[in-house]
């Protein structure tokens, strides 16, 4: 099982954007790129990826455009999607910045015949783009999975919403990464694509790990909280949920 640690080196591969603490440049904003492609196609794609696409994209981290990105793999939910990938941006301009960058080099970079391959590879494709509202990591941590969960909410909900979530969830999330239940999580807003306006990205060791952490959030709010519970199925209107792993240089 593929298993990155949550130190430094692991939060860039993992697309997680900064240690708690670290006194550094933070990104305020996660580029996603969601892509279905065929599975026969994967190993191949997964191949130009490592070969034209990572060596652009450390260069562009060098050079302070973006702070760090990552790929994964699909494992399970989600929909039709098995490939995603971010980068992560400092500011709007820089996102702009990136996008302009790394399309011109990578279509320098890539033969012809292969860049009319990769985009016959893909058969669906969506772009969001989201602000990054908190982030916490227990460093060290090592994380094999990472769960995305996506909601719909009213605008008119959205601060009671936030509310509900700063007063009863995160002393939950900050209980389980305590106990090494959760490796740490990030959440996101909205700001451009995409049906849902709320995510969570939870990073777990395993697959126990991820049952656990849900078995004691769920419980914990019905039980305890149990109008916050009832309030909080009432304000959404869509949600999802997806399994994802990183993609490895070996394969898919």
């Amino acid at each position: 099982m593929q298993r990155v640690v949550l130190g430094l080196a692991g939060l860039m591969l993992l697309g997680t954007p900064l240690l708690m603490g670290q006194e550094a440049r933070q990104p305020a904003h996660v580029y996603e790129a969601f892509y279905q492609i065929s599975f026969a196609d994967l190993a191949d794609w997964n191949r130009q990826y490592w070969t034209y696409s990572v060596p652009i994209l450390d260069k562009l981290e060098e050079e302070g455009v973006i702070e760090g990105y990552t790929q994964w793999q699909h494992e399970t939910g989600g929909g039709d999607y098995n490939v995603y990938f971010n980068a992560r941006t400092y500011d709007w301009a820089s996102l702009g910045t990136f996008w302009s960058e790394y399309l011109s080099r990578l279509q320098a970079a890539v033969p012809q015949d292969e860049w009319t391959a990769s985009s016959r590879m893909v058969m669906a494709h969506r772009d969001e783009i989201w602000d990054i509202s908190e982030l916490n990591f227990r460093e060290g941590a090592e994380t094999a999975h990472v769960y995305a969960s996506s909601f719909l909410v009213s605008f008119a909900d959205m601060a009671e919403w936030n509310r509900m979530w700063n007063e009863v969830a995160e002393p939950i999330m900050n209980e389980a990464m305590a106990e090494g239940t959760l490796g740490g999580w990030v959440r996101l807003s909205h700001n451009t694509g995409g049906p849902h306006n709320f995510k969570v990205l939870y990073f777990f060791d395993s697959w126990d790990d991820m049952d656990d952490l849900f078995a004691k959030l769920i419980g914990t709010m019905s039980e305890k909280h149990p109008e916050q519970w009832v309030r909080v199925n009432e304000m959404f209107r869509a949600h999802d949920d997806a399994i994802w792993t990183p993609t490895t240089r070996d394969g898919m």
